[in-house]
């Protein structure tokens, strides 16, 4: 999804500058974060539109905006503070996120039209409602609003929710081909490397790849659905069903006797017809004659340890 450029701005949270044990180190982009009245933005708790677990959010102030925190974390890293050092070395990083995702969830589990602030009511994390004050969240987009633009109630509309997330998909695949992402088969072990003209992925591709990205917001099925709705072809499913059992026991049955004679010491046939030639003895060297002339008429050593 689109980033926000802006040069990135360090953080610190701290409540005693004297210690560095309630210290986080956050990288924000955007200017939106500074509030006018020297605010910062408030880190919170959220569900996470994909997998329902705990996940960080940064909302800046007055909730306008919302941004995604990801830590990364590597051994044998820390950091200096004033005088301090942070063992723990963990850097946090904040990416803007779409209000929607995390709206979407609510809106497809609420059975009828409600207000918006209790259809995002969660008891488990109360910080919840809060999203409802974004100010780029167009519900309009997935959703049918009912009633008075003041009451805020709406209903999901999957119709709408699909071609809003086509367009995600579609956006994110134009700015991968411009910036020649390889998303090829070999994309796992080239991940958002720069690839050449001639190395550059199809349309499908790009698709596909697009796909996977907006997939990690929603949950399997809305997942599954886009797909169908993008006209992804699901490669898999259809091997499977072309390749019948009796193909499926017979390709092994191969594999594993090619994997066996790949094993077995490869040795060279003999022609049984014909009468094996003797193997010549080489020739002796001249010390190996000396010596053996040496040695005629005289007894083994072990001659004299034999009983009388």
């Amino acid at each position: 999804m689109p980033r926000i450029k802006a040069s990135p701005k360090k953080y610190v949270k701290t409540n005693n500058l004297n210690s560095t044990s309630n210290t986080w180190v956050f990288l924000m982009k955007g200017d939106s974060l500074e509030g006018k009245d020297g605010n910062l933005p408030n880190v919170v708790k959220l569900r996470h539109p994909a997998s329902s677990q705990p996940a960080m959010f940064v909302f800046s102030p007055g909730d306008l905006t919302i941004q995604e925190v990801l830590a990364f974390d590597e051994n044998k890293r820390s950091w200096f503070i004033d005088d301090n050092v942070k063992s723990d070395g963990k850097m946090h990083l904040s990416t803007p996120i779409d209000p929607i995702f995390l709206v979407l969830p609510y809106l497809r589990k609420s059975p009828q039209i409600q207000p918006l602030d209790q259809c995002l009511w969660d008891e488990d994390y109360p910080e919840t409602p809060r999203l409802a004050h974004c100010q780029n969240l167009k519900l309009s987009l997935v959703a049918d609003r009912k009633g008075d633009e003041s009451l805020q109630a709406f209903k999901y509309n999957e119709e709408k929710t699909l071609n809003w997330l086509k367009k995600k998909v579609e956006r994110v695949a134009e700015v991968l081909k411009q910036k020649s992402i390889h998303v090829s088969q070999g994309a796992l072990s080239a991940t958002y490397v720069k690839s050449t003209k001639y190395e550059s992925g199809t349309d499908l591709e790009y698709l596909k790849y697009a796909h996977g990205i907006v997939s990690e917001y929603l949950a399997d099925d809305i997942a599954k659905k886009l797909a169908q709705y993008l006209n992804i072809p699901d490669e898999v499913e259809r091997k499977r069903k072309l390749i019948s059992p009796k193909e499926v026991s017979e390709e092994k049955k191969f594999k594993r006797d090619t994997l066996e004679e790949d094993v077995t010491p490869r040795t060279k046939a003999l022609d049984l017809s014909k009468p094996e030639k003797p193997q010549k003895t080489p020739p002796m060297s001249k010390k190996e004659l000396s010596r053996q002339k040496a040695a005629i008429g005289s007894k083994s050593i072990t001659s004299f340890f034999k009983k009388k």
